[in-house]
């Protein structure tokens, strides 16, 4: 086993539980280097000695406690993985302190986690400073870009209206590598990326025609070695002629024509190098996009977590009843507890799967299996189905109109996207209600309408209702993901669909599907359209 070195401050006030953390540390594989404070004081001075990888704390010390040393660390403006380890602590007491800024936390008599925890924290603490490693090394980036700016002169350049340029400044040998007389007399342009041409040409022409009118430009200059450097530039009219003519129409570009005056005419730019600050953005926009996407990767463990919490609890409770009180329950009591045991494993089953869904589609794995479909019969067989389940309690309603053959779909994924939506409006409905399913085809789609007479959904929530276990504010007790739209509406997108909503709070809602009839030529030809046939 390769041994790995490990700094750890134990703040405990146990000899005897320091050893045994420090035990189950090097069992672990950690070559080990430990000291143990109990007091504010003693902390301090450990933390002033040496550099540290992880503080371990119990909870409770007689002079000394976790919250107070987590404290002392944050007032110090250290980040190191915090963890306490505790046999006394409770899960409220756990909470806040992680809440309060500790990374972890764990029981005495269970340490077989410590292990695995240091290794994420360490991990974590790692990207962490890396991160604000980028960031200080951004905020440098831009003093630095900053200091140049503020310490230096601009370029200064003279064009007249035909872009022969009349005087360079001598600032443009430093920031482009020329000697101002390798560019005094030659044509601006030469010089100016083609892609920028044109819209540098506009910006001139609207500056010559107004002697009041200042206007800023963005544009690509090429340096003396070969290289492009991003300008920042602002021009102001100079000089003015009698008789007009327009601004150069260089390189033959269409501009529009403008009335110059008879005497010379001169644009001055004052330009600035600007390559670095936009380097400096890309990476700042980069670090954004790093941070956004993490947070999002938290936001959806966390909501995965409290998902899988309701039936494990469940699956929790009810196991313990049969276990310890079988002899205590009636068949009725027992019976419910299987049921509860069996209903807890199909909704974590059905969880399992949406998220599966929901991952093979953000990395692109989820594709489409088109075949020939009649959609009045599937949608008449569906019906039916889902009439046979729902009993007495609801009635669908299905209206077919127009002529939906040949289709080109994929029948599981078109069922799964009608079966949610049918199952949500009986759902949320109240027993006795009507469900209204409608089928019309016309200009080469089919448009799949579904409407109830339910709860509805509030405004706020229709926005979101498509994200990741979002759920409307109002569905009180009734059971739910908050994935099944989600999927839906990636389904959709796969085929090249589209979905809306329209809803009103207690009145009811419709969704309303628009799929074209062959998705292989809704989606740019990126699917085999010999896997449709004509029926």
């Amino acid at each position: 086993m390769m041994h790995r070195p490990l700094r750890v401050l134990l703040v405990e006030d146990s000899e005897d539980d320091a050893e045994l953390l420090a035990y189950e540390l090097e069992c672990s594989g950690y070559e080990l280097i430990y000291e143990r404070v109990d007091t504010a004081s003693t902390m301090n001075a450990a933390l002033d000695q040496q550099t540290w990888d992880i503080i371990i704390a119990d909870y409770t010390l007689p002079s000394f406690s976790a919250p107070a040393a987590l404290t002392l660390l944050q007032e110090r403006q250290l980040d190191l993985p915090f963890i306490i380890v505790s046999g006394t602590i409770g899960e409220d007491i756990a909470v806040a302190a992680m809440k309060a800024g500790a990374h972890d936390y764990l029981m005495k008599g269970k340490l077989a986690r410590l292990a695995p925890t240091i290794e994420r924290e360490l991990r974590e603490a790692s990207e962490r400073r890396k991160r604000r490693e980028a960031e200080q090394a951004v905020r440098q980036n831009e003093e630095r870009f900053r200091a140049l700016i503020e310490n230096a002169l601009d370029i200064i350049t003279v064009v007249n209206a035909d872009g022969i340029i009349d005087y360079e400044s001598p600032s443009v040998e430093r920031v482009l590598g020329y000697k101002p007389e390798e560019l005094t007399g030659k044509n601006i342009f030469d010089y100016i990326h083609t892609e920028d041409r044109v819209n540098l040409a506009h910006t001139l022409n609207q500056v010559i025609q107004s002697s009041n009118l200042t206007l800023s430009i963005e544009f690509r200059f090429q340096h003396q070695d070969g290289s492009w450097r991003i300008l920042e530039a602002v021009g102001k009219h100079l000089l003015e002629r009698d008789s007009g003519s327009p601004f150069i129409n260089y390189n033959k570009v269409e501009l529009e024509s403008s009335n110059i005056p008879t005497r010379k005419s001169s644009i001055v730019l004052n330009s600035r190098d600007i390559t670095e600050r936009k380097r400096a953005e890309e990476i700042r926009n980069t670090l954004l996009r790093e941070r956004e996407l993490s947070e999002a990767r938290f936001n959806f463990v966390s909501m995965m977590s409290h998902e899988f919490r309701n039936p494990l609890t469940r699956i929790r409770v009810s196991s313990e009843l049969l276990k310890n009180f079988k002899d205590k329950t009636t068949e009725t009591q027992q019976e419910r507890c299987l049921n509860n045991l069996e209903s807890a494993a199909r909704e974590m089953t059905q969880l399992l799967e949406d998220i599966l869904i929901i991952t093979r589609a953000e990395v692109g794995k989820l594709n489409l299996n088109l075949n020939n479909c009649n959609l009045a019969d599937f949608c008449s067989n569906l019906v039916e189905e889902m009439q046979i389940d729902a009993g007495g309690k609801y009635r669908l309603l299905l209206t077919i109109q127009g002529e939906c053959n040949p289709a080109c779909l994929d029948e599981n994924l078109l069922k799964h996207i009608l079966v949610n939506l049918l199952s949500n409006a009986i759902k949320y409905s109240p027993e006795g209600g009507n469900i209204w399913f409608e089928l019309s085809c016309q200009n080469d789609q089919a448009v799949f309408q579904v409407q109830d007479q339910g709860i509805g959904i509030p405004m706020d929530d229709q926005q979101q209702l498509f994200e990741s276990f979002h759920r409307g504010r109002n569905v009180g007790k009734i059971p739910g993901t908050g994935l099944g739209l989600s999927i839906v509406k990636r389904f959709v997108d796969l085929h090249g669909g589209k979905i809306s909503i329209k809803s009103n709070v207690g009145v009811g809602t419709t969704f309303t599907v628009i799929l074209p009839l062959n998705s292989h030529q809704s989606i740019g030809g990126q699917l085999d359209a010999k896997q449709c046939h004509a029926l």
